[in-house]
């Protein structure tokens, strides 16, 4: 390639909970910034878990105001009163909310092949026992998971476990895609250079988190943890571990790779202000600290020349029809 090519520019977003409002605000904010959708700005979109769910309305050129919306108004009734210590056999979570919040965003007979961008939507298919990356079909010799169901797939890597059930999909069962890849920027980097023929010096990628690549635990806590502890009903400090460490690998990895072509917006509150917005967390005053936050992250770059030169960027037509 030479300099006068065209960069290639990926979108990736982060899993986490109902801290996903945290994520599609800043894109609300970047889109009354450009006065379009953000996905006319980019070539490819990655989305794990809400992540996923919100890579998806953007590919469906969703305004993010009304994902924003949908996702304050019914995220009280997602994480509405979780199960007795008794009931800890199954999900903690009804998927009815869940399952309605999508709806609302992407149309129920929705295939992939109608989405008006390209996306790679990372889970984790349990009955192969192999991860799988669902894309629309930006390779002329896919003929597969362009057939899906859009809400099928939003669903499938949003099936946290524990928190939902499992998702199915071509009757193949599903969990969530942050098992994975929960920040899906190592993925969007593969996806362009192995299948759309991307090298790294003409990859420009924005990622946005979801105030979850942090987690650490106080220093006289019991060292010797067991289940319980780990897996403490309702707060599961093995689960925010393990997703926070996986997405600090691959944003390492690809900011390594990628330079000052690689922006990050994701904010690092206090220990006091993450407890207040956990990953089931969607009360007013959740609510209220990811707009917040989200706000005041999103204006820290906005002026930029990375994000400038984001927005106005004109993307290529990569879906093969």
């Amino acid at each position: 390639m030479t300099e006068s090519e065209p960069y290639f520019q990926a979108l990736a977003l982060t899993g986490g909970g109902f801290r996903g409002l945290y994520s599609a605000h800043v894109l609300q904010r970047l889109e009354e910034r450009s006065g379009r959708p953000i996905a006319q700005s980019i070539d490819l979109i990655a989305g794990t878990s809400i992540g996923g769910i919100v890579a998806l309305a953007a590919a469906f050129e969703v305004p993010m105001s009304k994902v924003v919306e949908t996702f304050a108004e019914h995220g009280p009734a997602i994480f509405r009163k979780k199960r007795s210590l008794a009931g800890l056999a199954s999900n903690l979570y009804d998927p009815a909310p869940l399952q309605q919040v999508i709806a609302q965003l992407i149309d129920r007979d929705a295939m992939l092949s109608d989405a008006r961008h390209a996306l790679v939507i990372p889970a984790l298919n349990m009955t192969t026992g192999k991860q799988q990356i669902l894309k629309t079909r930006h390779d002329p010799s896919w003929d597969r998971d362009h057939r899906y169901n859009a809400y099928q797939v939003a669903l499938a890597t949003a099936a946290a476990p524990i928190y939902f059930p499992l998702a199915e999909i071509d009757n193949q069962l599903f969990a969530d895609g942050g098992l994975v890849a929960n920040a899906p920027d190592l993925v969007a980097l593969h996806e362009a250079n192995r299948f759309m023929g991307q090298r790294d010096d003409r990859v420009r990628m924005l990622s946005v988190g979801t105030l979850s690549s942090r987690y650490s635990l106080p220093s006289d806590i019991q060292r010797g943890m067991g289940v319980w502890q780990w897996l403490k009903p309702l707060k599961f400090p093995l689960i925010e571990t393990v997703l926070a460490a996986q997405q600090q690998f691959a944003i390492q990895l690809v900011q390594h790779r990628l330079g000052e072509n690689y922006t990050r917006i994701d904010g690092e509150p206090s220990d006091t202000v993450m407890r207040t917005v956990g990953l089931d967390k969607a009360d007013a005053a959740a609510q209220k600290a990811l707009l917040g936050l989200a706000a005041k992250d999103v204006s820290d770059v906005l002026g930029t020349e990375a994000i400038q030169r984001f927005l106005f960027h004109t993307p290529r037509r990569w879906i093969v029809e």
